[in-house]
């Protein structure tokens, strides 16, 4: 442009002596009557120049303003190229590719259908998977639909809890008896060879309250008790002290955890635990010391274990926690629960031996009819038998020891030098 405007009039000069007086006009270009200073892009306006009158005087090249000459005089603010409108461009509306992410519906998809490019992770429905059920050895990492909730092929769903490897649920609760060591509806008796037997917790005896077939006392003690009498570290409660209902609700309790750990076809009442694994008959436990360890033989994992007759324990039983200390192990006997007798240690006895977490306050051991712990067994685990208890002489329990917990039974308890502990005391774990 500024070069097309500056040499118009050089031009001119030199066409004129040849032209004469006739006006040269140049082709029409543009808009008429356009001003140099809107002039598009080359378009040189020369309509108005008058060769005739031409005044190299007046001729004003100043008036080419070459100052204000846009040389861009075309517009770019008006420029399309091509129409790609950068001020109005709605990156917002460019979907590549079609993935409307405003779209994605988080409320109802389904894990199963996640696409790529209508990701709807949400549609696992939490409130439909049911963690205590997860199954989860079968869960199959490669195909999980989180509706069936398998992380891969385990159905959450319909988990039943009662056949996940876990086993049953274990739920004991001793309520008003949980202090209590010892128990009986049908007296005591104590025999005296050293050392003296020792109780550690409480004693419940309702109704028959007799020790050595003398009435206790009405203070808390065995009172005279033919001479014989236990050691306590605690207090003897009957039906006549502290007053006449607490003993009859300790002993509801007791009637309640037993059933709680009673299988529904065993005896000697309808109970509520089933699931348990066949102790294979003939029905003995244990092995000498130092035996390699077999499971169901002389070794437990956490579970619930029943003998469809009675329950023998001959050496050593390991119960393993596993590294669980919340692992519960129950035993259930249709009959008797009888542990061998044995001589003073170094010699062989029956033991039972806690190993990984497993503590006696978790190991119960629910009799139909009635338990002997044979002379010298070192025992672990609450015993809850439908009938009597009989410790043989220097025989121990870390567990509670309770006759008679069937409401419809009648257990005495037979001591001869032993001790009797509530778990987590006294030398006794947990």
């Amino acid at each position: 442009m500024k070069t097309l405007k500056t040499s118009a009039p050089y031009l001119l000069l030199f066409l004129l002596p040849a032209c004469g007086q006739r006006l040269v006009e140049f082709p029409k270009a543009g808009d008429a009557g356009t001003d140099a200073r809107t002039a598009d892009a080359g378009i040189a306006d020369v309509r108005n120049a008058d060769v005739g009158n031409f005044d190299l005087g007046n001729f004003d090249l100043g008036n080419i303003d070459v100052v204000n000459a846009d040389a861009p005089s075309t517009d770019l603010g008006y420029i399309d190229a091509p129409k790609a409108d950068t001020m109005n461009a709605d990156v917002a509306s460019t979907d590549a590719p079609s993935s409307d992410l405003a779209r994605t519906d988080t409320a109802g998809t389904d894990g199963e259908n996640t696409d790529a490019r209508h990701p709807d992770a949400p549609s696992a429905d939490a409130a439909r998977t049911d963690a205590p059920n997860i199954f989860s050895p079968d869960a199959d990492a490669g195909s999980g639909d989180a509706e069936t909730g398998d992380a891969g092929s385990s159905d959450v769903e319909n988990s039943d809890a009662e056949n996940s490897d876990s086993g049953p649920v274990i739920v004991v609760n001793l309520g008003l008896a949980t202090p209590f060591a010892i128990a009986a509806t049908a007296g005591v008796t104590n025999t005296i060879t050293a050392p003296i037997t020792h109780i550690n917790g409480d004693v419940v005896l309702d109704p028959n309250k007799t020790c050595n077939a003398v009435t206790v006392d009405i203070m808390g003690g065995f009172g005279l008790c033919g001479g014989k009498a236990p050691v306590i570290s605690g207090k003897v409660i009957t039906n006549v002290y502290p007053d006449t209902t607490t003993s009859a609700a300790i002993k509801a309790d007791l009637n309640a955890a037993f059933l709680s750990i009673t299988p529904p076809a065993g005896g000697p009442a309808v109970g509520t635990l089933g699931g348990g694994t066949l102790i294979a008959s003939p029905t003995t436990m244990g092995n000498v010391a130092g035996s390699a360890l077999v499971l169901g033989d002389n070794w437990f994992t956490p579970g619930v274990y029943k003998s469809d007759t009675s329950i023998l324990i001959t050496g050593d039983i390991t119960l393993d926690g596993q590294g669980d200390p919340n692992a519960m192990f129950v035993f259930q006997s249709h009959s008797t629960l009888t542990t061998a007798d044995g001589a003073p240690s170094p010699a062989a006895h029956t033991r039972i031996l806690l190993t990984n977490g497993a503590k006696a306050s978790n190991v119960w051991w629910q009799i139909a009819s009635s338990a002997t712990i044979g002379s010298y067994s070192e025992f672990q685990g609450n015993v809850l038998a439908a009938y009597d208890i009989t410790m043989k002489t220097h025989a121990t329990a870390c567990g509670r020891s309770m006759a008679g917990a069937w409401v419809g039974g009648a257990g005495a308890f037979v001591f001869d030098s032993n001790v009797v502990s509530v778990p987590g005391g006294n030398g006794c774990s947990p």
